[in-house]
């Protein structure tokens, strides 16, 4: 990868972790945003570049759910690939990342292998810019 050619946007509200997922994928050179809740993301949404660009989203938000904030970015028929990160195995969210090629899950605990293997994917994928 280009460094800053692609863009993660994470919504976490927990600093540790979002600063853990920037530290790693700095090494891979990818770039990331972070966004403590759902809210503060879809404030900054309208003025995106248009970069290529994923979301990596915590299921479990205060306020607008990880869920709740990937159907509205459905309903606005915005192609940004989705990987909603999930605390514990949850069959309604994985049949939902299964209705859609944009959206997948990822189970925390994870290995970082895992997750930079599928966000290589998402980065190649033709049409995944903001």
């Amino acid at each position: 990868m280009k460094q800053g050619e692609f863009v993660v946007h994470v919504v976490d509200p927990d600093q540790a972790i979002a600063e853990g997922l920037e530290t790693l994928l700095d090494t891979y050179g990818i770039q990331v945003r972070s966004y403590r809740n759902a809210e503060a993301f879809l404030d900054s949404w309208p003025y995106m570049n248009a970069k290529k660009s994923c979301l990596l989203v915590e299921a479990d938000l205060p306020g607008l759910s990880g869920p709740a904030l990937v159907q509205q970015l459905l309903d606005d028929c915005a192609d940004l690939p989705v990987l909603l990160l999930i605390s514990t195995s949850s069959p309604e969210l994985i049949e939902v990342a299964r209705s859609s090629s944009r959206i997948g899950v990822i189970e925390k605990p994870f290995v970082d292998g895992v997750l930079i293997d599928q966000l290589l994917r998402l980065e190649h994928r033709p049409s995944a810019t903001v």
